[in-house]
């Protein structure tokens, strides 16, 4: 049913359907790498490796003002 739909779609419709989905995989490899960075943490966490509050705030505005282009 599904893939006759799909049939019938104008090609704005199409594309506009592709990149919806291109946008959804890239949300969802996102959160299993956010998951993984997560866990990663935990572990080092409880095997008593931690890094001062002061070290992780830099590291976050690093990360944000590269992301920006800054």
């Amino acid at each position: 049913m599904a893939v006759e739909k799909v049939r019938h779609l104008s090609e704005s419709q199409a594309e506009a359907l592709l990149e919806w989905l291109e946008l959804r995989e890239n949300r969802e490899a996102l959160r299993q790498r956010l998951d993984q960075e997560i866990e990663s943490g935990l572990v080092q966490m409880k095997r008593g490796d931690r890094i001062p509050g002061a070290a992780v705030h830099a590291e976050i505005r690093e990360r944000s003002q590269a992301r920006r282009g800054r």
